[in-house]
């Protein structure tokens, strides 16, 4: 009996230093947690309202009439570059049968 009772005592201090330490490290990970969750929402404002001003700058951009008429002369550019590709695909077409015949040796 008097055996057991020094070694009940060393397994409560035992269990009672683990528990602090586990409280312990349950607080700091708590911490941790908390300022992992501030900064997320103070990152996820500020890219809102990047995002927001993003937006508005590139409204303001495409109804810019300057920028209208460069998008469209772009596209008519587009256009007529695609239509010469066209016509100089169709000039360029295989020689026909009756050329390739004529240098034929009998």
């Amino acid at each position: 009996m008097r055996k057991i009772i020094p070694v009940l005592g060393l397994a409560l201090a035992l269990a009672a230093c683990n528990q602090t330490q586990q409280d312990k490290a349950q607080a700091n990970a708590n911490e941790a947690a908390s300022e992992v969750k501030e900064n997320s929402i103070e990152v996820g404002r500020e890219m809102e309202a990047n995002l927001d001003k993003a937006g508005q700058e590139l409204k303001e951009i495409t109804s810019d009439p300057d920028v209208k008429r460069a998008a469209g002369e772009a596209k008519d550019a587009l256009k007529e570059m695609g239509s010469a590709i066209k016509d100089a695909a169709d000039d360029d077409k295989p020689a026909t049968t009756t050329a390739r015949s004529e240098n034929r040796v009998p």
